[in-house]
Order: structure tokens, then sequence, then C-alpha cells
């Protein structure tokens, strides 16, 4: 039985003839067109957080803009918080708690400027920007605090 498109009534592999072939083409381009936009947006994301290779992220490098970050409880978006616990004195490292559980984290030079704190072992990530901060997970690809402030 050959495969039949339900709104169009056109088996497939058959090219569709008229009005319909062009609703259908025209269709098709703009999802890929739509589709297309997002990509500057996922890439431009995922370089700016990405990290700089070991010999350009050295301890002087990692806090271009001289970013504070403050020990306490940052309240986030989702009614979610995060716990900066501790902060070295030279902020080369922190302890960040979320869910009950703490992360040591080191500070790893990012390309965007932003003050970006890694676990490997667990794939978060803790960015600091001027107007907020959020927690990434890496390992999974999503946000878990986002809009973080003291």
């Amino acid at each position: 039985m050959p495969d039949e498109d339900v709104y169009s009534g056109a088996t497939r592999g058959v090219p569709l003839r008229g009005f319909v072939s062009q609703v259908t083409v025209e269709f098709d381009m703009r999802s890929i067109i739509q589709s297309l936009g997002l990509v500057p947006i996922v890439l431009g994301a995922a370089l700016a957080s990405a990290p700089l290779s070991a010999s350009s992220a050295d301890t002087s490098s990692f806090n271009p803009h001289g970013f504070k970050v403050p020990t306490g409880v940052y309240r986030c978006d989702l009614n979610r918080s995060v716990n900066v616990r501790e902060v070295s004195a030279d902020m080369s490292s922190a302890v960040v708690q979320f869910d009950k559980k703490d992360y040591r984290m080191h500070a790893v030079g990012a390309r965007s400027g932003a003050l970006r704190y890694e676990d490997p072992q667990s794939g978060l990530v803790w960015l600091v920007i001027a107007t907020k901060s959020m927690l990434l997970d890496t390992k999974h690809g999503r946000q878990l605090a986002n809009e973080c402030k003291t």
C-alpha cells in the first residue's frame, strides 16, 4: 500500500502538481528558513559561554570585567535558588550549592568576558555577567537556574 499524505492526498515519491505542490514547497521552505533563523542565536550562545583554551585562560584573565561574586543565596526565575557558599580570595574557585549538593567550581576564561566557574565532573557551569547569573548543566544541555540575583 503506498504511503499517502493525509492532507494533500499525494503519494510519497510522486511529484505534486499545481496549487498543492506550490503550497507544500512554500510551507517546507518557510519551515527551513524559520529553523535557520535560530542557528545564529544558538551558535552565539554556545560561543559566548565556551571556555577559552588553557593557554589563554590564566588566572589574571578569567575575570576581565572585574565582576564580584558575593556569597549568599541567589534568587532565580521559576522560584529556584543557588547558594554561593564560598569564593576564594583570588576568585579562582567557588563552592556553589544547588539542590542540596555542593559543587567546587574553578574559574575559567570565557570568550564573552563573563566570569565562568566550572565543575567538570558534574558538568555544571555558573556564569556571572553584569546584571545576572545563571547555572547551566552542560552534560544535559539545559539551564538549571536563570536570572539569578542576590
